[in-house]
Parts: C-alpha cells; sequence; structure tokens
C-alpha cells in the first residue's frame, strides 16, 4: 500500500488519531455537509432514485410496448414495480425514524 491510505485501505483523509473520518469519505453528503444524519441522507437518495427510475421506465416500457417485445416489456414491468416497492419501503421507514430525529 502506499503511504497516502489511511488505516482503513481508503485514500480519504486521515485525521489525527489515525483513522479515516467518516464524514470526510462520504463525499460531502449528509451530516458533515448539512446536518443531517448520514443514514437519513442515504435513504432519502435511494428514494429519490427510486421515484425518478420509476418515471423513466414509464418511457422504456412505453418503448418496449411499441417495439412488440414481450421480454422488454415484462422485464420493464418487473423493474417499475421493484422501484415502486422499494420507493414504498423507504417511504415507511422514514416515516418511522422521522419521529426520533433531532430538529434542527
Amino acid at each position: 500500500m502506499s503511504s497516502g491510505m489511511g488505516t482503513t485501505g481508503t485514500t480519504g483523509t486521515t485525521g489525527t488519531t489515525g483513522t479515516t473520518d467518516s464524514t470526510q469519505t462520504s463525499g460531502g453528503k449528509g451530516q458533515g455537509a448539512t446536518g443531517t444524519p448520514n443514514f437519513v441522507f442515504d435513504l432519502v437518495s435511494v428514494l429519490y432514485h427510486s421515484l425518478e427510475s420509476g418515471s423513466k421506465i414509464q418511457q422504456y416500457l412505453q418503448d418496449a410496448q411499441q417495439s412488440g417485445n414481450n421480454d422488454l416489456v415484462q422485464f420493464f414491468q418487473q423493474v417499475q414495480q421493484q422501484d415502486k416497492q422499494r420507493a414504498q419501503q423507504a417511504q415507511q421507514i422514514l416515516s418511522k425514524i422521522s419521529s426520533n430525529l433531532p430538529s434542527h
């Protein structure tokens, strides 16, 4: 390993204790940048991307239907259903944990 590596094996910034600070290796997201706990930021990100993907998949599904390719239609329907389920689960978890979060 190069001497620039932290003790955790990442190329993140090494603190004075020799361990890599999690807020520095997280790309500036969450707690370090906004005061929002990283796990909340991560959950909201998954929710956002699931919703965004679900809306884009609708166009892909229409294209597949127009092509007459039933395998593609089934595939995109499955992806859309998975995105919907993932978004619903993320919303439920966010609802449960939001009452326990500190207010800013």
